[in-house]
């Protein structure tokens, strides 16, 4: 309940009874925020210093600090969201910029008589024709003769010698 006086808005003057109906009020939570925060300004005073309004003082008090609490948990739930789409805005532009230097580090270069070529195709064709160029296909070459020759034991009287075949 407010009065405007010359200017200035000043607070009814309410009786302890009145008080004490608002507390009960409070407690039934049928009262508007305005009235809380005069039932709080009230318990400030030198009035509601007694025994009468010791729970209402620890009720709200313990709201108080529970609003306080709560205020604190969601601003860092907030911050730890904010940081949690930079990381999200960062990690994908690492992605993409990765994904971008490896597609330009990708590119298949051959120069075929004297001439830069850059199609896959015929970079991979002409990177096949040098290996069948460069392949031994003997009969008589395979992996267990190969591996015969290395694990032979060298008969009495010969020596290990290394002869450059060509």
């Amino acid at each position: 309940m407010l009065l405007k006086t010359n200017g200035t808005m000043k607070e009814y003057e309410r009786t302890f009874q009145q008080w004490k109906e608002l507390a009960a009020r409070y407690f039934e939570a049928e009262t508007t925020d305005a009235e809380e925060e005069a039932l709080a300004r009230f318990l400030a005073t030198p009035a509601a210093q007694g025994k009468e309004f010791d729970e209402l003082r620890a009720v709200m008090g313990y709201v108080a600090t529970g609003r306080a609490v709560y205020r604190k948990q969601r601003t860092r739930s907030i911050r730890l969201w904010y940081y949690a789409a930079a990381a999200a805005i960062a990690a994908i532009l690492v992605m993409v910029t990765a994904w971008q230097w490896t597609e330009r580090a990708n590119v298949c270069v051959a120069y075929i008589n004297g001439e830069r070529c850059t199609d896959k195709e015929i970079v991979l064709a002409e990177a096949l024709k040098s290996v069948q160029k460069v392949r031994h296909d003997s009969p008589e070459e395979t992996l267990q003769g190969q591996l015969s020759d290395i694990f032979q034991t060298l008969e009495e009287g010969e020596s290990a010698s290394v002869d450059n075949q060509k």
